[in-house]
């Protein structure tokens, strides 16, 4: 069944490939105590926090060779039943009961301003009873700097008798509550409606910095021409490419019927289907004669999207933060599968009201849209370019931020 699926030609086998998501751990070495010490702490809900501190980490790299960057996943430190009700259960309910989950994302998004409410309270007592572990690990590492791409960690970092500079990127658009914690130095977030939500919930204004959303540097990178890059993948040059994708820890949506249905009503389409780590789902897209034939192709999970991304025309996505800003870095136009109430439904609505993309509430309605985007090249050109207007290169803003406060000693 691997066999089946595509990897670049050159005979190298990807080292993220249908990667296990346990195999490839978060915490970096120890490095000389000489250095500034910066923490990027994560936590495993989604794929997006994840990616986002990962692209933190290679920007500030890039921004002062002399910092020890080192990624921590909050999760890590905690019991077995709380990541199992934190982690699983969202994966849960946005793959299988999405009205549930936007429900709780509603009932949960208040109060606005900085006062707590007892049942507030009683979560953060929750989650601070089952992270006691994590301020061991802070402490031993000393870190001169904490910044926070997952709003787990930060209300209870801050209730510890030692106070530590602490720094939040925001991975949503508009900040769900949760985001707010009490004298955090500086919030990164992505566009103005953000920045305007955070000072609703209680942050001050003067520290919240616009910023765009961190991308990993790769996907500005310099890329050899697209004749080259096919030929890596296998793909063909005469059909346009369309990427598919449902998430890359788990999928959401008819995502093989759409594959199906989009190949038979766009005979010039060649659809990857970005299959992540489902094993199952990439078993059926396997065994399709439309796989057989090359125009479907499965593809599990890979470190190298950003490739396949300068090649296609059109990307159906769900509309997470990261996956959206990835999109915007390479101009390429988005159709959404019907978001999943929430911040995926805000995020799809602000890039559709920006022309940046276009939300599809059934099969059909996406079939159809991706159908007419690839028939008509102005229009496409007309999201294509609306996306790159939205570009902000948020992974440069805040490292130079942070390495700068660091060389200097003044905030963030």
């Amino acid at each position: 069944m691997a066999a089946a699926f595509r990897q670049p030609a050159t005979g190298r086998t990807l080292e993220t490939h249908l990667m296990n998501p346990g195999s490839t751990p978060l915490v970096s070495s120890n490095r000389p105590s000489s250095r500034r010490r910066v923490l990027l702490m994560t936590a495993s809900v989604g794929a997006g926090h994840n990616q986002a501190a990962q692209a933190l980490q290679a920007a500030l790299s890039q921004a002062d060779a002399n910092l020890d960057v080192t990624v921590l996943d909050a999760l890590d430190f905690t019991p077995r039943f709380f990541r199992l009700k934190y982690a699983r259960g969202y994966a849960l309910c946005v793959s299988r009961l999405p009205r549930l989950y936007g429900l709780g994302y509603a009932l949960t998004d208040r109060p606005r301003g900085g006062k707590r409410t007892i049942w507030e309270r009683r979560r953060l007592g929750s989650e601070r009873r089952a992270l006691w572990r994590l301020s061991e690990e802070v402490l031993r590492r000393d870190p001169d700097l904490i910044v926070h791409t997952h709003f787990l960690a930060p209300p209870y970092l801050h209730r510890l008798g030692r106070r530590f500079r602490q720094v939040i990127v925001t991975t949503d658009l508009l900040p769900h509550r949760w985001w707010y914690c009490e004298e955090i130095e500086r919030y990164f977030t992505a566009f103005d409606l953000g920045r305007a939500r955070l000072a609703e919930l209680g942050v001050p204004a003067e520290r919240i910095t616009v910023s765009g959303m961190p991308i990993h540097p790769k996907w500005t990178a310099l890329l050899p021409d697209r004749a080259a890059i096919l030929r890596q993948w296998s793909l063909p040059g005469d059909k346009k490419i369309v990427l598919l994708a449902g998430g890359a820890d788990f999928t959401c949506g008819p995502v093989v019927e759409i594959a199906r249905r989009l190949v038979l009503a766009c005979p010039a389409a060649c659809v990857v289907v970005l299959g992540g780590r489902n094993k199952k789902l990439l078993g059926r897209l396997a065994g399709l004669a439309e796989a057989a034939a090359g125009r479907v192709v499965p593809m599990g999970f890979t470190d190298r999207l950003h490739e396949l991304a300068s090649l296609a025309d059109v990307m159906i996505t769900k509309a997470g933060g990261l996956t959206t800003a990835e999109c915007l870095a390479k101009r390429l136009p988005m159709v959404f599968l019907r978001p999943v109430p929430g911040q995926e439904r805000q995020n799809a609505e602000f890039f559709t009201r920006a022309g940046a993309g276009q939300i599809a509430q059934n099969v059909s309605e996406a079939v159809d849209t991706v159908s007419s985007l690839l028939e008509n090249d102005a229009r496409r050109q007309r999201l294509a370019e609306a996306a790159g207007r939205l570009y902000q290169p948020g992974e440069t803003v805040i490292s130079q931020a942070i390495a700068r406060s660091l060389a200097s000693g003044v905030p963030v």
